[in-house]
């Protein structure tokens, strides 16, 4: 039996609470291209308002305007409505190409009404089809999180034993790192989700390098492979993960639509999150004249929940079944390579010290989607 829970992106719900309202006048060009605005044989009215059906649309929805005077007649049919941004005239209904947030007035007679905003996400992905529907056995991964920075001269001792740890057979499977940088905020992988994340595991970082696991193991690693593996031994479940993740992720101009599906090997409450995270920044490292060490990937750029740091309330899960929620990551710089994008979708159980700790973890492409990682 599968449950489905959909819910809308909260960024964007937070926005159409804010968008309902007109947010200014038009004083430059408010007939676009055209001499003369509007029809010109339209009764005279003093103030007219622009509103829409959708605040919030998805790229290819329709969108349609209405336009209406300070008495509440229609003038929908003698009005023109035009994009802000170039002062052109839209259809109306209008089908956005592209996401972002476009800015529209109306235009009756010789009067202009105030500006609303629409706000376009990407269009919200499929799930891949469960390859099978009765399995709950699911490989096993763990959250490394490397505290690190450019101008941190002791990081590269930590980032050159992470690949050792990656390269041994027995290891890199069991694992997937996010790279936090937060020694320097100059660095060009710095970010203020990265800082969250730091910020998050409190005193346990208190030097740089610093690497972390999951959510709240109580000690970071030294900085020598053998330790790193010590401690994913203590927390890595061989039997298999207590749920399996299926995501499906969706980019556009200013927005990330990921699409998780969550099935319960054993039954519990859950929570789900996801960060963005880039690959391929370069940027000459301290502590190392190795320029391998230059190019700097993993780096969080977002993450769709600060408070709590552990996401979204899925509820109680039972062994077998399955929900799904949705999220939106903001592409909030365009100094990212959005090419270079990868949504990690992380999964968290409530424990025996009432704590929601991580217990699996997917790495899903930009514009691509991951099945559910069953044991063979």
């Amino acid at each position: 039996m599968k449950i489905t829970k959909f819910f809308t992106l909260l960024c964007a719900v937070a926005t159409l609470f804010a968008a309902c309202e007109p947010v200014d006048d038009n004083t430059n060009n408010p007939g676009g291209n055209t001499d003369k605005p509007g029809t010109g044989d339209q009764p005279t009215v003093t103030e007219i308002t622009l509103t829409a059906d959708k605040y919030v649309a998805m790229i290819g929805e329709v969108v349609s305007f209405t336009v209406t005077d300070s008495t509440g007649n229609n003038l929908t049919a003698d009005s023109k409505v035009f994009n802000k941004a170039t002062y052109t005239e839209v259809t109306n209904p209008f089908i956005p190409t592209e996401d972002g947030s476009l800015e529209f007035y109306a235009v009756y007679g010789t009067t202009i009404s105030k500006t609303i905003k629409v706000d376009v996400v990407p269009a919200v992905p499929e799930l891949p089809a469960d390859s099978d529907p009765s399995n709950t056995s699911f490989n096993h991964r763990i959250l490394l999180v490397d505290h690190t920075g450019t101008k941190c001269g002791w990081c590269p001792t930590m980032m050159k034993e992470l690949r050792v740890v990656e390269a041994d057979e027995n290891y890199h499977n069991k694992f997937y790192e996010a790279m936090s940088h937060t020694y320097n905020s100059d660095d060009p992988s710095w970010s203020r989700s990265a800082e969250v994340v730091t910020s998050h595991y409190g005193s346990l970082v208190n030097g740089y390098p610093s690497l972390t696991f999951n959510f709240y193991y109580p000690r970071t690693a030294d900085r020598s492979a053998s330790d790193i593996m010590a401690q994913i031994d203590a927390l890595w479940k061989a039997e298999g993960a207590d749920a399996g993740i299926t995501a499906a992720a969706t980019g556009g101009n200013t927005q990330v639509v990921v699409k998780t599906g969550v099935k319960a090997n054993v039954t519990g409450d859950y929570r789900v999150t996801a960060w963005l995270l880039e690959d391929g920044i370069y940027a000459p490292q301290a502590g190392t004249s190795d320029e391998s060490y230059y190019t700097h990937n993993n780096s969080i750029r977002y993450i769709a929940s600060s408070n709590p740091i552990t996401g979204f309330d899925l509820g109680t899960i039972e062994a077998g079944q399955s929900t799904e929620y949705t999220m939106s990551l903001e592409i909030s710089s365009s100094k990212w390579n959005k090419d270079n994008l990868k949504v990690l979708v992380i999964v968290s159980g409530l424990n025996d010290s009432n704590r929601y700790d991580v217990v699996n973890l997917a790495m899903c492409p930009v514009n691509g989607s991951v099945e559910y990682d069953y044991m063979k």
